[in-house]
Parts: structure tokens; sequence; C-alpha cells
């Protein structure tokens, strides 16, 4: 009997299992959220240089130097935070407005900021093989290598009789040249009255040749599929890149674009209103006005779509001005 009763227990035992096992499988695990994206780093070094820019610039100076958002904007466009340019650096690196002022007067670049202090009222100008353009009207100092191009700086008259400043080659823009034409996919090679300059293709375009109206052969930075600008100061998104027609370095027809999501941001908005913008929660208007925080202490304005507050003492500047630049706030120098 104690037998059987023990085969019992032991078969009751095997079916109480065989129920707790046969129950509903758990339900999964929910995926992980994904990271909350960041704001880039560069934006932190782009927003102190831009408020110290801001705050040494005179009224009359460009708009991107007046306001710290324009600023931001303005350095973005320039390339992504691996880009090599000297005027970015140097303004990063620059303490004083002393500084900001060699930085801006030279490009970045300490030689041409030298050559155009000596030559006041100067615009262009030859510096051995190397065109240096001073800037006019709050304009950045900028410098072409002539040699790199296979050819000589020098003055030369055109047929009017005026005199032009600029890289010349007989071999690179023989007579009979067409104005423009491609150099390679990225880039366009201009030659007027003798003078070659070779303008990089931004990416997203490329170089096409075509012809005119006329039949001449000419050349341009064009988006694919032959889009071009067709409407001056417009702009839209095309993923994450910002496409503008007639920037201001570009002028009418030309087109620009810039990789946000190469900088760590998209592209948002439509129209006018496009830009790039902080990955994630959008915290204000990148027209906003700069206005003083913190009770004077330091600058708050939108950089990209993000509030942001630099400290006037921690740019070794004075307390903030409210209508330093007419309608927006700026550290004293």
């Amino acid at each position: 009997m104690k037998f059987r009763y023990r085969r019992a227990w032991a078969f009751a035992g095997t079916l109480v299992g065989l129920v707790a096992c046969g129950g509903e499988e758990p339900p999964p695990k929910a995926p992980a959220a994904p990271p909350v994206a960041k704001d880039p780093a560069w934006m932190a070094k782009a927003a102190s240089a831009c408020v110290r820019l801001a705050s040494c610039t005179q009224l009359d100076d460009a708009k991107r130097f007046r306001s710290p958002g324009a600023c931001v904007d303005w350095w973005l466009g320039r390339g992504g935070p691996t880009a090599q340019d000297p005027l970015r650096t140097c303004l990063a690196e620059a303490k004083t407005c002393e500084q900001v002022e060699a930085c801006q007067r030279g490009g970045g670049d300490a030689r041409v900021a030298s050559f155009c202090a000596e030559r006041k009222g100067v615009v262009t100008a030859c510096d051995g093989d190397r065109l240096v353009s001073c800037g006019d009207e709050g304009e950045e100092a900028s410098v072409i290598d002539c040699a790199a191009l296979g050819a000589n700086c020098r003055e030369q008259r055109s047929a009017g009789g005026i005199a032009i400043r600029g890289c010349f080659s007989l071999q690179k823009c023989p007579l009979g040249a067409p104005e423009a034409r491609c150099d390679g996919a990225d880039a366009v090679i201009s030659c007027r009255d003798g003078a070659i300059e070779r303008i990089a293709c931004k990416p997203g375009t490329s170089c096409q040749e075509r012809a005119t109206e006329n039949g001449e052969q000419t050349a341009s930075c064009e988006l694919p599929g032959r889009r071009r600008c067709e409407m001056l100061g417009a702009r839209h998104c095309e993923g994450d890149r910002l496409v503008e027609c007639g920037s201001p370095e570009g002028g009418p027809g030309r087109i620009k674009v810039t990789d946000c999501g190469a900088s760590g941001l998209r592209c948002t908005g439509m129209g006018l209103r496009a830009a790039c913008t902080v990955p994630t929660d959008m915290e204000c208007d990148r027209e906003m006005t700069a206005k003083c925080g913190d009770a004077g202490k330091s600058v708050v304005f939108c950089a990209a779509g993000r509030s942001t507050k630099v400290s006037c003492a921690g740019l070794g500047m004075g307390a903030c001005n409210p209508v330093a630049r007419g309608a927006g706030a700026a550290c004293n120098p």
C-alpha cells in the first residue's frame, strides 16, 4: 500500500508540474528606447565665439557678425565641424576684440591681416602670387593661391582700360576660352578677361556644363537632375540638407547646400523658415533677438533652435547691454 501511495503522489506531482508549465508565455520585453540625440559639441564653442564676435563688431557690420544666432548659422554654413576653416579657428581662439578684428581683417590668416593693415583702403591686391581681398563693408578678407591654380597674380588692363587684379594664366584661360567650364565634377573654372578662378561645388551639388541661349558654353554647380536656382533667396530641405538659392557668397542663381546631418543637426521648416536645427526638443525661433539674462550677466539667444546662454564674464567682457546692437543685446567690450 505504501508503494501505491508513493506512486500516486509522484503522478500527482507530475500533473502539477505539467499544469504549471503549460501556462501562457510572459510578454516579451519592450525594446530599449533609442538614446536621446544630444546637441553637437561644436555648438558650445560656436556660441561663445559668436557672442564675442557680436559684442566686438559695429552696427554697420554684416548682420551675421552682429547677431549671435545669425553667426551660428553662418558658422555652420562654412562646413562641417571637421572642415578646415582658418577664420572659424581664429575666432574660436580669439580672447579680445583686437584679436577678433584681426581675424576678420585677415580671414583667419595672420599674413593677410598684416598685409591689409598696411594697405588701408585697398580692396584687392597681390601679395606675391597670392590674390588678397581685404574685405569691404563688413565682409571678411580672403586669399587665393594663384600658384596652386597654375597662374600668376598680377594687375592687367581690360579692353575698356579698367585695372583688373587677379590670377592670370594663358594656359588655363586662353583666348576664346568659355567663361565657365567644369574642372571635374566638383568645381567650376571661371575665365574672365584672362583671369582664372576656381569655385568648389558644395556637398550635394556637382558641376554641370550646358549651352546658353546664344549657344555659348557655360557651367555651374547644380543639384542632381540639373535643378537650378530660380528664385533668389529661396530655401528648402532635402532630407537633412539645407538648399539655398543665391547665397551671399554665391550670388544669384548659385546654389549653396549645407549638410545639417554631418554637423549633428537636422533640416526643418519650409520656405524661408527652412534651417538647420537641433535634433530634438527645439526651444526657440532662430530669428529671436538676443537679450540679457541673469540680471545682465549673460547674453541669451537662439542657436539653431536651442535657447543658449553665454556668460559675459566667462568671455572676459563687461556686463550685458540690452541695446548694444540696436534691438539686440551684447556684452560690453
